[in-house]
């Protein structure tokens, strides 16, 4: 993790032990030692790994630490290659999270490195949300995704996944319209090096 990075944290109000740090380098590098087999990431964002997935992952870390209670639930709807639910389990140790991807073999990446990255508050978990036979409706505290697809097509189905009061995390692109204006909350931020502002879109299930 470089200084400009650290900047960005300490402006976002998190603040990275050396432990969390290093495991999050961890991340980076079996992430870099699995994706030619497992095809988990663009080849292109191999040297930006960091700013453009793990910084933005972590984006989320201030908003779940102030909306869910310690020992609460958080769902990240599409794991996918541990993003955004890896960086925040390690950087949110009293959180727990389920790491939902509908592919075994991302599945097992994820369980794989939970293990490897010692997070005993992260697991994988291998279903599509919506086809899982309603076993998650009510069940979480929060629910995160990032980069799944079309808000208004997932929000209902994430909103399902909460308990009443319970809140739904998405990144965005742009704070649009439509869906996003039902949010809460809108949280603005920028990576390093970055003109464009990003926002994650806070939803409440009543």
């Amino acid at each position: 993790m470089d200084r400009t990075t650290a900047e960005t944290l300490e402006r976002w109000g998190l603040a990275l032990t050396e432990e969390q740090a290093s495991r999050l380098e961890l991340f980076r590098a079996e992430l870099l030692e699995k994706n030619a087999r497992l095809n988990l990431f663009s080849r292109n964002d191999a040297d930006f790994l960091w700013p453009r997935h793990i910084l933005d992952a972590l984006a989320g870390a201030p908003l779940l630490s102030r909306l869910v209670p310690p020992g609460g639930l958080v769902a990240d709807a599409g794991a996918g290659a541990g993003f955004p639910g890896i960086p925040l389990a390690v950087a949110l140790e009293k959180i727990r999270f389920d790491l939902w991807d509908s592919s075994m073999r991302r599945q097992m990446f994820l369980t794989w490195t939970a293990s490897r990255l010692k997070l005993g508050n992260a697991r994988g978990v291998c279903a599509r949300i919506g086809q899982s036979g309603g076993t998650e409706a009510g069940r979480y505290d929060a629910v995160v995704e990032r980069a799944m697809g079309k808000l208004e097509n997932i929000l209902p189905q994430c909103l399902n996944m909460l308990r009443p009061g319970g809140v739904f995390l998405a990144w965005q692109s742009e704070s649009g319209e439509g869906a996003a204006a039902e949010a809460v909350e809108a949280f603005s931020y920028r990576l390093p090096n970055e003109d464009k502002e990003r926002f994650i879109l806070v939803f409440r299930k009543g």
